[in-house]
């Protein structure tokens, strides 16, 4: 039990240094069409508005224009 304990705490920990070599990270909150912003998923006040690298989505808040 304790060596399960010991390498979930290690990859829990290694997590954040790794982030800076992962792909996604530097996509990640990136701005994009119409001042939008490059995330996973919208929020529900948020609107799709085009797809970033990656298959993320582009976010707008509120309802823009077409």
């Amino acid at each position: 039990m304790k060596p399960l304990l010991i390498v979930f705490l290690f990859l829990f920990l290694w997590d954040p240094v790794l982030a800076g070599l992962n792909p996604l990270s530097s996509e990640m909150h990136k701005k994009c069409y119409k001042n939008g912003i490059c995330r996973l998923e919208c929020y529900e006040s948020e609107m799709i508005v085009a797809y970033c690298m990656f298959r993320l989505e582009c976010c707008v808040t509120g309802n823009p224009p077409p």
